[in-house]
């Protein structure tokens, strides 16, 4: 696999008192992943690390891996992510989103958009529009870098960035087993302050998200609509619900975002609607 990797340059910013509080939880191999890919995000002296990883799998339910207590939360007009105010951008990498199962990469980008007007359309987002950015055909993510997948592209091209299709052993070096029972992933970064620790910049009690970014595992059968496959809407429906600070839900009851796939759910169910009520319930709107 071959990307075209951009080039960035560090930025060191005035940040807030940082937050205490270390607590890994999850399965030690993904936090161990984890603290990795922060290793080599050091290196290259990047001002965020990785905080957490969701997974969606096809067989049970895995705890989240997380590195610290504090919830996460967006930034309204943070200058450090390049913010568009109070919106939030996502980005589609083309190169990468055609399927080894033979989805096209113009309709897997159509099952993407349909998934994020779903979410965009829920009256708890209230005036905060989700706002697409063309995919200039650079590298737009970094967390695959670390497992040798492209190199640290431009984080900053997009709030969310959809990394596309990506093979199984990605998953398998993130997630025990992970190649043959993960379908997709969520990545979340927080800023870090000069000092290495998460920071709070406008002190709500929450660590400051830097990017989120969401991988998909080429080892599985997709389908974007009808056919026999895992469906991309159902499940970019789920994972944006993590870039948008939801955690998983039961099961039961039914939702998106339960931890394991049950088929074909392209719309929200009531829970799903209330656990984004709850995260953005102090977004300025």
């Amino acid at each position: 696999m071959s990307r075209r990797v951009s080039v960035w340059l560090p930025i060191v910013f005035a940040l807030s008192t940082p937050l205490a509080g270390v607590a890994q939880e999850g399965d030690p191999y993904t936090i161990q992943a984890i603290n990795n890919a922060n290793g080599g995000l050091k290196a290259q002296w990047m001002d965020l690390r990785v905080e957490q990883v969701e997974v969606l799998s096809v067989d049970r339910g895995r705890a989240s891996a997380r590195l610290h207590k504090q919830p996460f939360h967006w930034v309204a007009n943070d200058v450090r992510r390049a913010a568009d105010g109070n919106h939030l951008t996502y980005l589609v990498q083309q190169a990468d989103s055609s399927t080894a199962s033979g989805v096209a990469s113009r309709d897997a980008e159509a099952a993407i958009d349909r998934a994020v007007a779903t979410w965009a359309a829920d009256s708890c987002l209230g005036g905060t529009a989700v706002v697409k950015r063309p995919d200039t055909g650079a590298d737009a993510d970094i967390f695959d870098a670390y497992f040798g997948f492209g190199g640290y592209g431009n984080w900053r091209a997009a709030d969310v960035v959809l990394g596309g299709w990506l093979p199984s052993s990605f998953f398998e070096a993130v997630v025990p087993d992970g190649g043959r029972t993960v379908l997709a992933l969520s990545v979340t970064f927080v800023f870090i302050g000069p000092d290495g620790e998460p920071t709070d910049l406008d002190h709500d009690g929450s660590l400051d998200t830097a990017a989120n970014e969401i991988y998909f595992n080429d080892g599985f059968n997709w389908t974007a609509g009808g056919g026999a496959g895992f469906d991309i809407q159902t499940i970019a429906l789920h994972e944006l619900g993590h870039s948008l600070g939801i955690g998983h839900i039961g099961p039961p009851p039914t939702a998106v975002m339960n931890p394991v796939y049950a088929g074909s759910r392209p719309d929200l169910l009531p829970l799903d609607h209330a656990a984004l009520c709850a995260a953005w319930a102090s977004w300025p709107h």
